[in-house]
């Protein structure tokens, strides 16, 4: 029988609209397309939503979130990325759209992010 999978948790940055920085620990989800930080946080750094996506969350409830762009940083590696706005109940959480544009991955043994080994650069031959 194999031990059961860990929890991930990193220390991200996120940046503001006057380059203002909060640092706070979110959960490494791979099953997360976005990111999700506190709306409070969020409105408060000066950030605002670009648009509402709907988004499927664990128990198979489909609820509606604001979506806007921040930068971020992690390990040393900065980008900008979509967050969610995310609401209370929430999870804060660092989605795999942000980890990809980090070029970082998840090491499930190690509970870490390490940089990706290689990247995907390919199209289909032409027939």
């Amino acid at each position: 029988m194999s031990a059961p999978m860990g929890l991930t948790h990193v220390e991200v940055t996120l940046f503001g609209a006057s380059g203002e920085g909060f640092t706070m620990t979110l959960l490494v989800d791979s099953g997360a397309t976005y990111t999700v930080v506190p709306r409070e946080l969020a409105e408060r750094l000066g950030l605002r939503p670009e648009e509402e996506l709907r988004f499927e969350i664990a128990n198979g409830e489909i609820v509606t979130r604001p979506v806007g762009q921040a930068e971020v940083q992690i390990q040393g590696r900065r980008t900008w990325t979509k967050i969610v706005f995310g609401e209370p109940r929430d999870k804060k959480l660092l989605g795999v759209y942000t980890l990809e544009g980090l070029g970082l991955e998840i090491d499930p043994v190690r509970r870490l992010l390490r940089p990706v080994s290689s990247h995907s650069l390919m199209a289909q031959a032409a027939a």
